[in-house]
C-alpha cells in the first residue's frame, strides 16, 4: 500500500508540474527578427526577449547560420531558427568594421556610401531568409503570437506578413532610416519645431535651421522611400502578394516602440496611440562590480571615477587620437575606466585602466562615478540619464550628433568635435562638467524625472507586448491616415472641390455683373438716341 500511495503521489505531483509548465503565466510564443548588424540594435531586442522569457514566454530568434553558435552561448534562454546566408553576414560585418571599428567621423559622402552598401547586403540577406521554404514551414507551424523586429532590417515586417498576416507585428527603433514609419503611423511632422534626426538641431531653431529642416523633411523621405521600394518591393510581391509593397506591409505594424522620450532624446511632437516611447528600456538594476574593479574605484577617494566608452561598434582609435585621449585623462585627478582595444597608448597615465569590455550600466550606477565620456549613443545616454551622470559627448555618426545636441540643450553635458579635439580641449571639457555644479544638479533632476514613472520603460514595453498577444491586432489604435491615398491625406480633392465651387460662384457673379452692365449700357445708349 505504501508503494502504491507513493506512486500515486508522484503521479499527481508530476501532473501538477506539467500543468504549471503548460500554463506558466499564459506562456506564448514570440518571434524576434533582429538586424544582422549593429550590436546595440540586437542587444535592445535581446533584452526585451529576456524580459519576456522571465514572464514565462517562449522566445525564438531568427538568425543566419554563422551567428547561431555565438548567440546560443550568450543567450541560452532563447530558441533559434537559422538559415544559410551564403557569406552575406560576413560581408556586412566586414563593411561595418571597416567603417566604424576605428573611431572617427566619416565624411557625409562616405557615410552615405556605407549605408547604401549595407542596405544592399541587407536586401540580399532578406531574400535568402524569405526564400528558405523549410524555415518558413517551421515558423508557420510554430504559430507565433507576435513578431518583433527593428526597421533597420525591414525583413521583419515582410516575414511577419509572409508567415500570417493576422499575427501582430511590433517595431522597435530609435528612428526608421528608410522613413517608412512616417506614412505607416500617419503622424504629421511639423518641420517648424520637430528637428530632423540627421541634424544637430533642437526644437528652438533659427530661420536658417528651419529652412534646412523643411528641405530635409521634404527631400530625404522621398529619396528614402524610393530606395526602399527599389530594394524591397520585388521581394514583397514575390513572397507576400502581387499588390503588396514594402510600405503596405510596414503599415500593418500594430505597435511602434520608439527608444526615445520627451525628457532627453525627443521633443514634444504629434503622436499616435500605437506609438509607445520606451527610451531607457536597456537600463537595468546595477550589479556589484568585480572585486578588482571595486578596489580600483575605492582607490579614487573623494575624486571619484570617469567612465569612457565609444560603444560596441568602435573597437579602437587612430594613433593620434588615442594619445590625445590618454594625455587628457593623465591630467585628471579622477580614476578612469576606458573601454579600449588595441596597443596601449604611450602617454597612458597610471590612473587610467584599459578594458576590452566594461559593465557600463553598473559603473554609471556607482556613487563614485563623476562623468561619462561617450560617443552619444542612445543606450549609453539613457544609462547616464537614469543614474544621474553628466556627460561629455564626442559624436561620430548616425543619430549621435542629434543625441549630443539634445544633451547640450537639456544641460546634461557638453559636446566636442572628435575630428578636431585636442588634449587640452578634452581636459577642459571634462573639468567643466566635473566642477560646474549645474551639470550635476541637472543630471540629478533629470534622473528623478526619468525614474518617476508609473512603469519602467521595459515594464511598459512588456505590458504592450502582452496586450497585443492577448487581444490580437489593434486596428483601433491605428490612424485612418495610414489607409488614405496621398491626395486625400493632404485634402487635395477637397481643395479642388472648394476651388471649383468658388470658381463657379465667382464666374456666375462675374457673368451676372457683366450682363447687368451690358443691359445698363444698352439702356443708356438707347435713351440717348431717342432724345436726339
Amino acid at each position: 500500500m505504501g508503494m502504491v500511495s507513493e506512486l500515486r503521489s508522484s503521479a499527481i505531483l508530476l501532473a501538477f508540474l506539467c500543468f504549471l509548465i503548460e500554463n506558466r503565466s499564459g506562456a506564448e510564443k514570440v518571434l524576434l527578427v533582429p538586424p544582422p548588424l549593429g550590436d546595440s540594435h540586437w542587444i535592445t531586442l535581446a533584452k526585451i526577449g529576456r524580459a519576456l522569457v522571465e514572464r514565462g514566454h517562449v522566445v525564438t530568434v531568427v538568425v543566419s547560420g554563422d551567428m547561431a553558435a555565438k548567440q546560443r552561448t550568450e543567450w541560452p534562454d532563447f530558441q533559434f531558427e537559422t538559415f544559410q546566408d551564403r557569406g552575406t553576414h560576413a560581408k556586412l560585418k566586414a563593411l561595418q568594421d571597416n567603417a566604424y571599428s576605428v573611431a572617427g567621423k566619416l565624411p557625409p559622402s562616405k557615410e552615405r556610401s556605407v549605408f547604401f552598401a549595407a542596405f544592399g547586403e541587407l536586401r540580399e540577406l532578406c531574400a535568402l531568409l524569405l526564400g528558405d521554404s523549410t524555415l518558413l514551414a517551421r515558423l508557420r507551424a510554430s504559430q507565433f503570437r507576435v513578431v518583433i523586429s527593428d526597421p533597420i532590417f525591414p525583413c521583419g515586417a515582410i516575414l511577419s506578413a509572409q508567415i500570417d498576416s493576422r499575427v501582430p507585428h511590433i517595431s522597435v527603433m530609435r528612428g526608421d532610416p528608410l522613413f517608412l514609419d512616417v506614412k505607416a503611423t500617419g503622424v504629421p511632422i511639423p518641420p517648424s519645431y520637430v528637428p530632423f534626426l540627421g541634424t544637430d538641431f533642437t526644437d528652438d531653431m533659427t530661420f536658417a535651421q528651419r529652412l534646412k529642416n523643411a528641405v530635409l523633411y521634404t527631400v530625404i523621405p522621398v529619396i528614402a522611400h524610393r530606395d526602399a521600394s527599389s530594394l524591397y518591393d520585388e521581394l514583397v510581391r514575390k513572397f507576400v502578394g502581387e499588390k503588396e509593397t514594402i510600405q503596405s506591409v510596414t503599415s500593418r505594424t500594430d505597435l511602434w516602440f520608439y527608444r526615445t522620450d520627451y525628457l532627453l532624446l525627443d521633443v514634444p511632437r504629434p503622436s499616435m496611440p500605437n506609438m509607445i516611447q520606451v527610451g531607457g528600456l536597456n537600463v537595468r538594476v546595477a550589479a556589484p562590480l568585480t572585486e578588482n574593479m571595486e578596489a580600483f574605484v575605492q582607490r579614487s577617494g573623494d575624486d571619484g571615477v570617469i567612465v569612457v566608452s565609444f560603444g560596441s561598434m568602435v573597437k579602437t582609435m587612430p594613433e593620434d587620437k588615442k594619445e590625445i585621449f590618454a594625455a587628457a585623462f593623465a591630467r585628471l585627478r579622477q580614476k578612469v575606466f576606458w573601454r579600449y582595444v588595441g596597443e596601449k597608448p604611450a602617454g597612458l597615465g597610471k590612473s587610467t585602466k584599459l578594458l576590452g569590455w566594461l559593465p557600463q550600466n553598473d559603473l554609471l550606477a556607482h556613487p563614485k562615478t563623476r562623468a561619462f565620456v561617450t560617443h552619444a549613443g542612445s543606450n549609453g545616454l539613457y544609462e547616464a540619464l537614469h543614474h544621474g551622470v553628466p556627460v561629455v559627448c564626442l559624436p561620430l555618426f548616425g543619430d549621435q550628433p542629434a543625441n549630443a545636441a539634445r544633451v547640450v540643450a537639456r544641460g546634461l553635458g557638453v559636446t566636442l568635435d572628435f575630428s578636431t579635439v585636442t588634449a587640452d580641449q578634452l581636459y577642459q571639457a571634462i573639468l567643466d562638467v566635473l566642477t560646474n555644479n549645474s551639470y550635476r544638479e541637472t543630471a540629478a533632476r533629470l534622473s528623478r524625472l526619468h525614474r518617476d514613472q508609473p512603469q519602467s520603460p521595459m515594464e511598459r514595453a512588456v505590458w504592450w507586448i502582452e496586450h497585443v498577444i492577448q487581444h490580437g491586432r489593434l486596428p483601433h489604435l491605428r490612424a485612418r491616415a495610414v489607409e488614405l491615398p496621398w491626395y486625400q491625406y493632404y485634402l487635395l480633392d477637397v481643395a479642388a472641390f472648394l476651388l471649383s465651387v468658388c470658381s463657379a460662384v465667382l464666374g456666375t457673379v462675374w457673368c451676372g455683373c457683366s450682363l447687368v452692365c451690358r443691359k445698363c449700357c444698352a439702356t443708356k445708349g438707347g435713351g440717348k438716341l431717342k432724345s436726339q
